[in-house]
């Protein structure tokens, strides 16, 4: 039977190159780490160390089970990390999931709050689309998802929708930019850089353009907000995104303007429906729902 001794001397030679690096890794002999390493090839019956004149060679059979030894070992170290945070009182671990719109610029700052209270605690963010969201829930995977609505999805509970105002992003001294607010005529015949189509912002955005009748030049659209601002940035349109990801944009020197008529920008938390109600979840929503009440969205850049 194979031991954990013969797969640590294994992977220690492998990671060091010498039978005595290896073991001085694993604080043993040099006779000791070459007794194991014997003993598993016999056991597994695979040669995984030539032998030569003034060292050794990794064989083929050596790489291909050094991979599936890897992964196995980062499984125990998790298991070793969580063992320790549970000595040490830090135990808990929470995995969340959602729309860039919130991981990339926002959910950070809730973590940051989160972990004021909750030292320790391992935190995993995930961005990806709502539907990737869903599914990600649905498998447990992760524990909480952020999403634009709707989501009405079976298995899925979601939380109270929530309501933020989209902004209107500038590129660099655009005709607009002393403006207070910039209103919908104000953007007749502009570069427009539109968010991808089928996302429910995208169509509150189209439609508040068609009942005003102003025609834009539709000419690129992009999936996420973030690479919207990247485009506006580079003076390629202007255009209409959340206000969580334009607060980013105006704190790299980008200018974003109130904007009429509103365009309501809803979304919600989400988590699998019938799953028990862990404390770690409660008080990281409790946490987002905090910062969202405080968030004011972006202020204008210095002048």
């Amino acid at each position: 039977m194979v031991t954990y001794r013969q797969i640590a001397a294994f992977r220690a030679v492998m990671l060091t190159h010498s039978f005595t690096r290896a073991a001085d890794m694993l604080h043993i002999t040099q006779p000791a780490i070459s007794r194991l390493i014997r003993d598993l090839e016999i056991e597994l019956k695979l040669t995984l160390f030539e032998r030569q004149k003034g060292g050794m060679k990794v064989t083929r059979q050596a790489e291909t089970l050094y991979s599936e030894v890897e992964r196995s070992f980062l499984g125990l170290q998790r298991i070793e990390q969580a063992a320790r945070r549970i000595r040490e009182g830090r135990s808990g671990a929470i995995k969340i999931c959602g729309n860039p719109a919130f991981t990339l610029m926002f959910i950070p700052r809730v973590v940051k709050a989160f972990l004021e209270t909750h030292e320790g605690v391992q935190v995993s963010l995930y961005s990806c689309a709502n539907e990737t969201a869903f599914d990600l829930i649905l498998a447990r995977q992760f524990d909480l998802g952020y999403v634009i609505t709707p989501a009405d999805i079976a298995g899925i509970e979601a939380g109270p929708v929530q309501h933020a105002r989209c902004v209107c992003l500038l590129p660099p001294g655009h005709r607009l930019s002393d403006r207070e607010v910039v209103r919908i005529e104000d953007l007749k015949d502009e570069p427009f850089i539109s968010l991808a189509e089928g996302t429910m912002t995208r169509m509150k955005i189209d439609a508040a353009f068609n009942a005003a009748n102003i025609p834009r030049r539709l000419e690129i659209e992009a999936e996420w907000s973030a690479t919207i601002c990247a485009m506006v940035a580079n003076g390629l349109g202007v255009s209409i995104i959340e206000p969580f990801t334009a607060e980013s944009f105006v704190q790299n020197g980008g200018v974003t303007k109130p904007f009429l008529p509103e365009i309501d920008y809803t979304f919600t938390q989400i988590r699998r429906a019938g799953m028990p109600r862990a404390p770690l979840a409660e008080d990281f929503m409790a946490t987002f729902d905090a910062c969202v009440a405080s968030f004011a969205g972006p202020q204008a850049a210095p002048g």
